[in-house]
């Protein structure tokens, strides 16, 4: 029986966990180490106009902004056979000054702590020219495959197909009307 449905599943993390003597990897500390922490786009669309990391870099703390004009051209290294989906998106950190998500990294603070990299990354102050976020209700991929590659293997970009909402909400039994936020990145909080 290949499930783990319907049996016990040992949790040999558990007791660690619940008595906080497990170890992550924040809990290391080694000589020299540095904390990065990236600047987000505060817009959906556009493109950065200017980025006035003075104040950061004076900071107390504070090894480096890192951005599109002092990093240098990344280059995307290139897996091997059976990893090649491993990363998502493909485009290199900081690559142009075109922001096509909110949230996307426009820069990144390295400090000797992370909380002076926290404190730098709040200070670095980005001004945008906004466009239009891209809302439209046929969205198309641009001229990327049908099929991508993936960390779990090849997926269709489209995976769904769009309803008829404003009908589905008008006919629904119960409504809940709120606003949530998703960050950019998902993590795994214990």
């Amino acid at each position: 029986m290949a499930s783990p449905i319907g049996r016990k599943t040992p949790r040999v993390d558990g007791p660690f966990k619940v008595s906080g003597t497990a170890t992550y990897a924040s809990d290391f500390h080694f000589p020299g180490m540095l904390y990065a922490v990236p600047v987000e786009a505060t817009i959906a669309n556009g493109k950065i106009d200017k980025l006035d990391t003075g104040a950061a870099e004076k900071m107390p703390g504070v090894r480096a902004i890192f951005h599109r004009a002092n990093i240098g051209k990344i280059f995307r290294s290139v897996m091997g056979k059976g990893f090649e989906g491993i990363c998502i998106e493909r485009r290199p950190p900081f690559e142009d000054d075109v922001v096509r998500y909110y949230g996307q990294y426009v820069a990144l603070a390295v400090a000797d702590t992370f909380e002076a990299a926290k404190a730098a990354a709040d200070a670095v102050r980005v001004s945008y020219s906004k466009d239009k976020p891209n809302v439209d209700d046929d969205l198309k991929p641009d001229d990327d495959p049908e099929t991508v590659a993936t960390s779990y293997g090849p997926e269709k970009r489209l995976q769904s197909e769009r309803g008829d909402a404003e009908s589905a909400f008008a006919s629904a039994p119960v409504k809940v009307d709120q606003t949530y936020v998703t960050p950019a990145e998902t993590h795994n909080p214990i």
